[in-house]
């Protein structure tokens, strides 16, 4: 078939390697060797290693071939692209992809419904693009920052530039000539870059700008800065193939929303090494990095594609 990858089966929670590339796109749901069912491919994205990527998402696998009684097997690509390309293609059932691969999915053909997002506890996503200054540097507003020094993380990040950009040329800023713009590579290095004053302004994540910069960083307190920019950017998610047969298309989403952290934990099933605490209580990382799956409807990737189009990112291209 040619994709860059390789298929990984799960049985009995064990990874057994495939030789190969296996011929088990949409549509192949009846003939597979589930106890009742068939099997179906299941695309993720890659991590840094086959293991890793095994290793997060073979408890998510092994609960969800018990209540469906169908095998998964796991298509591990070497980048995401990968993954995207074989989800155009049509040979994946089930696909968890980032925000932006999600649009470009389908913007390239891929017929697909969206399930949910990925959520990293119980309370959802809550993922949001910020831009940070220091609280002496008296600016209030993204509009402040022309002709200034802005830390971003990488052109292809979603809250280190993407979303940012989009926000620069909503306010008739271009992001590429109105500030000058350095590419840090990363979040905690970006912040730091800020805060000692290489840069008036760094657009990272929520999370990092009011969380973890101070608990990484013993020199600064909250009040030292200011978030004078947020918006909203979708999470990562899983869709299902439309090629496939309805019920089955319902049988894979409801389960996979059914089986999320606070279920599995409660019915007792939740290993030790994967159990969190969260706000409201302890909860089970099914899906190794993530509590679960938030339902959600196509509508989800809407603020991706309006940042496409004010963008034109090469990110936002297949």
């Amino acid at each position: 078939m040619g994709h860059r990858g390789r298929i990984m089966r799960w049985t009995a929670g064990a990874a057994v390697a495939a030789l190969g590339l296996t011929a088990c796109g949409a549509g192949d749901d009846g003939g597979g060797n589930g106890a009742d069912g068939g099997t179906l491919s299941f695309g993720v994205v890659p991590l840094e290693t086959a293991t890793e990527t095994l290793d997060n998402w073979s408890f998510f696998i092994e609960l969800f071939e018990e209540e469906t009684g169908y095998q998964v097997e796991l298509f591990e690509a070497t980048d995401p692209a990968a993954v995207i390309e074989a989800t155009i293609a049509g040979d994946l059932d089930v696909v968890q992809l980032g925000p932006f691969a999600q649009w470009i999915a389908r913007d390239n053909g891929a017929q697909l419904d969206t399930v949910g997002a990925t959520a990293p506890d119980e309370q959802g996503p809550r993922n949001e693009a910020v831009a940070a200054v220091r609280a002496d540097s008296g600016i209030d507003d993204i509009t402040q920052l022309a002709g200034e020094d802005v830390c971003f993380i990488s052109p292809g990040s979603a809250t280190g530039y993407l979303f940012g950009a989009a926000a620069f040329l909503g306010e008739g800023m271009d992001p590429e000539r109105d500030v000058n713009g350095i590419f840090v590579g990363d979040h905690a290095s970006a912040a730091r870059s800020m805060y000692d004053g290489e840069c008036a302004a760094v657009f990272t994540h929520r999370e990092y700008a009011e969380v973890i910069f101070f608990d990484d960083n013993e020199d600064v307190e909250p009040g030292d800065l200011d978030i004078i920019w947020r918006d909203e950017v979708p999470e990562g998610g899983i869709s299902v193939s439309t090629e496939i047969d309805e019920e089955l298309q319902t049988l894979i989403t409801e389960t996979i929303l059914e089986l999320n952290g606070d279920v599995v934990y409660e019915r007792g099933d939740c290993p030790e090494d994967l159990q969190a605490e969260g706000e409201t209580g302890d909860f089970c990382r099914v899906m190794g990095q993530f509590w679960g799956i938030v339902s959600e409807d196509e509508s989800y990737w809407e603020p991706v594609a309006e940042v496409c189009e004010l963008t034109d990112a090469p990110a936002c291209q297949s």
